[in-house]
C-alpha cells in the first residue's frame, strides 16, 4: 500500500467520523430535556452553558450540523470512492482479455462505492443516532464546543441558509422558530406517566396522583361537592345545648347556619367558639349570631383550583355551593378537594363502627358494594369506564347516571350496565340511591337481538386502594 492510498483510507474513515459527529449532534440536541440542561447549568456545569447556548438558537446548530453533514457526504464520495477502487482494483487483475483493465476498474468502483454506502449509512448515521438517542445529555456535551466553533466559523453562510429556509417556510403558512420546544399537552404528559410506570421509575400511588393532578382543574363544585340531600345545617334559632348534640352526632367541627331556609346560609358556626363561649361568663351571654364565621359562596361551575385559591387565601375550609337560580345546591370542603388529590382520607372518626361507610367496599362474599353520590368520573376511573362513555353521560354521580338510565324513580334490586358491569340497586334512602353493588358481566351473543351482558358467578376484582 503506497502512501497515497494510505492517506485516502484514513480520510475516509476521518469523513465518516466527522459525519456520524454531526448526526450525533443533531439528534442530540433535539432529544436532550431543556430542564436537565438548566440543571446543569446551575451546578455549575461550563459545557452545558454552551449546549444552552445552542438550544435556545436550535434552528443555527441544527443548520450548522446539517452543513456539516453535507460536506463530510460530499467529501466522501469525492475523495473515499477513488481511494477504495485504487485498493480493490489490484484484486481483479487476474482477469484476462482486452477488456481487463476496463471490467477491473468497473468492479473496482462498484465495490468501492458499495463499501463507502455501507461505512456511511452504518457508521456515519444508524450508530451515532442511536447513541444520541439513548446518551443524549453526554453526547450533546460532548459535541458542544466543537460544534459552537464550527457553527462560528460559517455563521454567515448557515445565516443565509436559515434565512432562504424561513422564507420558504413561511410560504407554506408556518411559522418559523428557533427555540427548543418541548411542550406537552395534558394528554402527553398523562402517556409519559405512563410510560414512567411501566418502566419502573414511577409508584402506582405517584401515578394515580400525578394524574389526579392533570385533571385537577377541569373537575368542577358540583362533581365533588355534598348535595343538598346530604348536608347537616342548623337554624340560626338553635339552641345551644342542641346545637352541642348535633356536633356530637355529626363528628362535625364546622357546620352551616341558615336563617329561614336552607338558600339562606349566613355562616358557619365552629364548634371551638361554642366551647369557648360555653366556658366564659361573657360568651354564655352571647347568641348564635355573634359567633357566626364568615362564608364562602361558590358556583356549581367552579373549578377545584379556583376554589382552593379562594379557601387558602380566606383561611376558610368550607364553601356553599349556589346554583344558577341563586339556590343552595350543596356544600364543599377542603378535606373534598384534598381527597381529589391524594385519594378518600379518613379521620378518626371515620371508622365503620360509627356506622360510616365507604365509598368503595369490598363486602364478605367478595362483591363490591359502592356509594351511590361516587362521582362517576371516579367510579369510571376505578373500574374501566372509557370516555366515550363519560362523554355520554350528563350526571355527575353514579346514581345519577342511575336515573338518567331508568328515566324513573329506581328502586331495590333495579340493574343498568356500565362497560363490563352491572350495576344493581342495594339501598334506598327514602327517593335517593344509597349503595350500588357492582357485577362483573360478559357478553353472551344472541341470534336474535345481538349481543347481551349476562350475570356471572365471578365477582370484580377489588380496585386497588387510594390513599
Amino acid at each position: 500500500m503506497d502512501v497515497s492510498s494510505l492517506f485516502g483510507l484514513l480520510a475516509v474513515f476521518a469523513l465518516v467520523a466527522a459525519n456520524g459527529f454531526f448526526v450525533a449532534g443533531e439528534f442530540a440536541l433535539v432529544k436532550i430535556r431543556t430542564t436537565r440542561v438548566a440543571q446543569l447549568v446551575a451546578e455549575g456545569n461550563a459545557k452545558a452553558k454552551v449546549v444552552e447556548k445552542e438550544v435556545q438558537h436550535l434552528d443555527t446548530f441544527i443548520a450548522a450540523t446539517q452543513l456539516g453533514i453535507t460536506l463530510a457526504s460530499l467529501a466522501l464520495g469525492w475523495i473515499g470512492e477513488p481511494s477504495l477502487a485504487h485498493l480493490v482494483e489490484p484484486l481483479f487483475l487476474w482477469i484476462g482479455g482486452t477488456t481487463a483493465v476496463a471490467l477491473s476498474h468497473t468492479l473496482a468502483v462498484a465495490i468501492s462505492f458499495i463499501l463507502i454506502t455501507i461505512f456511511h449509512i452504518v457508521l456515519g448515521e444508524l450508530v451515532p443516532k442511536s447513541i444520541a438517542l439513548q446518551r443524549s445529555e453526554g453526547t450533546a456535551l460532548f459535541v458542544a464546543g466543537p460544534l459552537y466553533l464550527f457553527a462560528q466559523v460559517l455563521r454567515p453562510f448557515i445565516t443565509l441558509m436559515n434565512g432562504i429556509g424561513n422564507f420558504f417556510v413561511r410560504l407554506l403558512g408556518l411559522e418559523a422558530t428557533s427555540a427548543h420546544t418541548s411542550v406537552h399537552s395534558v394528554e402527553e404528559l398523562e402517556m409519559l406517566v405512563a410510560q414512567s410506570r411501566e418502566a419502573g421509575l414511577l409508584q402506582q400511588q405517584e401515578e394515580l396522583l400525578l394524574r389526579h393532578v392533570f385533571n385537577f382543574s377541569d373537575k368542577t363544585a358540583q362533581q365533588v361537592m355534598v348535595p343538598r340531600s346530604e348536608v347537616v345545617a342548623v337554624p340560626i334559632t338553635i339552641s345551644r345545648e342542641a346545637l352541642i348534640q348535633t356536633f356530637s352526632r355529626e363528628n362535625y367541627t364546622r357546620i352551616p347556619v341558615y336563617e329561614d331556609t336552607l338558600d339562606n346560609v349566613i355562616g358557619l358556626i365552629h364548634i371551638k367558639d361554642i366551647f369557648q363561649a360555653h366556658s366564659s361568663q361573657q360568651g354564655q351571654k352571647s347568641n348564635l349570631r355573634s359567633m357566626l364565621r364568615p362564608v364562602l359562596y361558590v358556583t356549581e361551575t367552579s373549578s377545584l383550583d379556583v376554589i382552593l385559591a379562594q379557601m387558602r387565601s380566606r383561611r376558610i375550609h368550607m364553601a356553599i355551593v349556589i346554583d344558577e337560580y341563586g339556590s343552595t345546591a350543596g356544600i364543599i370542603t377542603l378535606e373534598d378537594i384534598i381527597e381529589e388529590l391524594v385519594g378518600e382520607v379518613q379521620d378518626e372518626f371515620d371508622t365503620s363502627d360509627r356506622g360510616v361507610r365507604h365509598e368503595i367496599e369490598v363486602l364478605p362474599d367478595g362483591s363490591i358494594s359502592v356509594d351511590g353520590l361516587i362521582a362517576i368520573s371516579s367510579f369510571a376511573e376505578q373500574f374501566g369506564g372509557s370516555e366515550a362513555e363519560l362523554e355520554n353521560i350528563h350526571a355527575n354521580t353514579l346514581a345519577g347516571y342511575i336515573f338518567e338510565t331508568l328515566d324513573r324513580l329506581p328502586k331495590i334490586g333495579d340493574t343498568v350496565p356500565f362497560g363490563t358491569y352491572l350495576l344493581r340497586v342495594e339501598e334506598m334512602d327514602g327517593r335517593r340511591i344509597a349503595r350500588v353493588k357492582v357485577i362483573k358481566a360478559k357478553p353472551e351473543p344472541n341470534t336474535t337481538t345481538g349481543s347481551h351482558l349476562t350475570l356471572v358467578k365471578e365477582q370484580p376484582q377489588p380496585p386497588d386502594e387510594k390513599t
